[in-house]
């Protein structure tokens, strides 16, 4: 019986995946492809006909030419200082044990889930002329003017690039580096091999899956970026996404923005596509038994190599600590004085000019787009899931690469794409807060995806099969069985998604009106007026919203692997 009934099962699993999948792709293609391909077409088109002329002026114009090799050179130059600063804290979290161990590797995440405009606002604080940095130096040296000119400049980028994106190496390398087989390192050794020629001959091939593709993904990241690119910046340091909100938002030049968006999402495509390649050669780490030996760092007998640990924790956690900490202390200081003024400020009632709006009404607007989008994310969401997991359709991860596209695109085309897709006839959403929270939505759902989808992997199919033969329907199943197991998935994929969309910027700023500022867009409308301490407060409650969903995310996490074990 169960072998008829398993067959019968297939049968309509089969069919359900077919029906989900097309109400899957109707919905993202109201949403997103269809917007999207307009954007796209209107790259290609030229009094309505097709034409390579528009982007033909992208790949011939000086200044477009700048800005993309611009673009390429700083996030080459982003992943190398990322992999410069991830690798040795993957070292030392793998090979030693010290006090908070356990919480330092959490907390590698956090950097990576901050808003950036907040990082933005702390380099800012931290490293910019008038900045704790130069003030100190200027104090212990006696200077008269600021050694360090960091801010608004390459180098600028590039460090707040890899505060962003370092701890990403150090998660991907320390887990893979922890799963090495120590007998390879140990017959080196007895053979007597020295400690650099088996790292350079064992251990960073065996590593090398790892790196690639933690590089990958932090030259992703840093070729998309946008709002730290804007702040630190400016005009004469643009990307190609602050190129095309320039055309778009400012000169409101539709073609040309369409067509570069066409040339950065080739691109993203083919960075995308490298990564997802890279990522497949984890399998050839080699697995053992055993763990590798793991050394206490704090001991009596010093030795040039833990001073040189010590040094980097010191250094790693001034470059970490610092510009978070001088968020806190400007929205705590007015005037010279510790005062909680800043914060009155933000949630005031009364119109503020440099946001068009008043600050609490920014955090109202948060938070109201925030949960429309995590309710339209997370359906969405766990739908593309099951249907990763359970669809036995021909093509099937084909069509998992095309539900997951949203991946591949910069948050600047997607706004752009639901402003030019979606503003006009039928749907008319242009200048309101669903707009905003479709487009939050489209950024964050495949983040939902990649949450659920391990536990649903995770589940005993025995439990269904059980709940089947003894005659509940595959709805009540669902509902009676594996609902409640994956339920503390989705509440962590649910705050993830909410986390996410209240500190987006890029595709906000991309079709906002006013009066429908957010808080990181009030954030960055505040230090562009030169207003640090509510920036600087504005910018703490994202921070503390943010730390919050982590947390949340860590305990239903914990919460999902026991229900999971039961």
């Amino acid at each position: 019986m169960a072998a008829r009934l398993g067959a019968g099962d297939r049968d309509q699993v089969k069919k359900g995946g077919f029906i989900l999948f097309v109400g899957l792709l109707a919905f993202l293609g109201l949403v997103f492809y269809h917007p999207l391909f307009r954007v796209l077409q209107r790259g290609l088109t030229e009094g309505g006909k097709w034409s390579f002329s528009p982007l033909g002026t992208i790949l011939t114009d000086g200044y477009y030419l700048h800005i993309i090799v611009f673009s390429l050179k700083q996030a080459i130059m982003s992943t190398l200082l990322s992999l410069g600063i991830g690798l040795p804290g993957a070292y030392l979290l793998t090979r030693y044990s010290f006090p908070g161990k356990t919480a330092i590797r959490s907390l590698t995440v956090v950097p990576f889930v901050l808003p950036a405009i907040v990082v933005a606002l702390g380099f800012i604080l931290f490293f910019g002329n008038s900045g704790w940095v130069n003030q100190w130096l200027m104090s212990l040296f006696h200077l008269s003017s600021p050694p360090l000119h960091i801010l608004y400049s390459l180098t600028g980028i590039v460090l707040a690039h890899a505060f962003y994106n370092a701890p990403i190496v150090t998660r991907v390398v320390n887990a893979a580096w922890e799963g090495i087989d120590p007998e390879i390192d140990e017959a080196a050794s007895s053979l007597g091999a020295g400690g650099i020629r088996r790292f350079v001959g064992i251990t960073l091939p065996l590593l090398a899956p790892a790196l690639l593709s933690s590089a990958a993904l932090v030259f992703i990241f840093s070729f998309l970026s946008f709002p730290i690119v804007l702040t630190l910046g400016g005009a004469r340091y643009a990307t190609i996404e602050v190129g095309i909100y320039t055309l778009v938002r400012t000169l409101l030049d539709y073609r040309l923005g369409s067509a570069l968006i066409l040339v950065e999402t080739a691109l993203s495509l083919s960075f995308t596509y490298l990564y997802l390649k890279a990522e497949g050669g984890f399998a050839v780490l080699t697995q053992g038994s055993r763990r590798l030996a793991v050394y206490p760092l704090f001991v009596r007998k010093a030795s040039i190599g833990r001073v040189l640990i010590v040094v980097y924790i010191v250094i790693i956690s001034v470059f970490f600590l610092g510009p978070i900490s001088s968020v806190l202390v400007d929205s705590l200081r007015v005037a010279g004085r510790w005062s909680c003024e800043s914060y009155r400020q933000i949630f005031a009632l009364s119109y503020n000019p440099f946001l068009g709006v008043s600050p609490l009404r920014t955090v109202l607007n948060s938070l109201f787009i925030g949960g429309i989008s995590t309710a339209i994310s997370l359906p969405v969401g766990t739908l593309i899931a099951m249907f990763a997991v359970r669809s036995r359709l021909p093509g099937r991860r084909l069509i998992e690469a095309i539900l997951m596209a949203p991946l591949a695109v910069s948050s600047v085309a997607i706004g752009f794409a639901v402003l030019y897709g979606l503003g006009g006839a039928p749907l008319h959403l242009s200048g309101t807060l669903i707009v905003i929270a479709l487009a939050h939505a489209i950024l964050t759902y495949p983040f939902v995806v990649r949450v659920i989808r391990p536990v649903l992997e995770g589940l005993d199919p025995s439990l269904v099969e059980a709940a089947r033969s003894l005659g509940a329907s595959r709805n009540r199943a669902f509902f009676e069985v594996i609902l409640p197991l994956i339920g503390p998935g989705m509440l962590a994929a649910a705050v993830f998604a909410f986390a996410l969309s209240i500190g987006e910027m890029t595709a906000t700023i991309m079709l906002m009106r006013p009066g429908l500022g957010t808080m990181p867009v009030a954030v960055y409308s505040l230090l562009s007026a030169r207003q640090f301490g509510a920036a600087s407060a504005m910018g703490m409650i994202l921070i503390v919203v943010t730390a919050v969903a982590f947390l949340a995310i860590d305990r239903l996490g914990k919460r999902g692997t026991k229900c999971q074990s039961l």
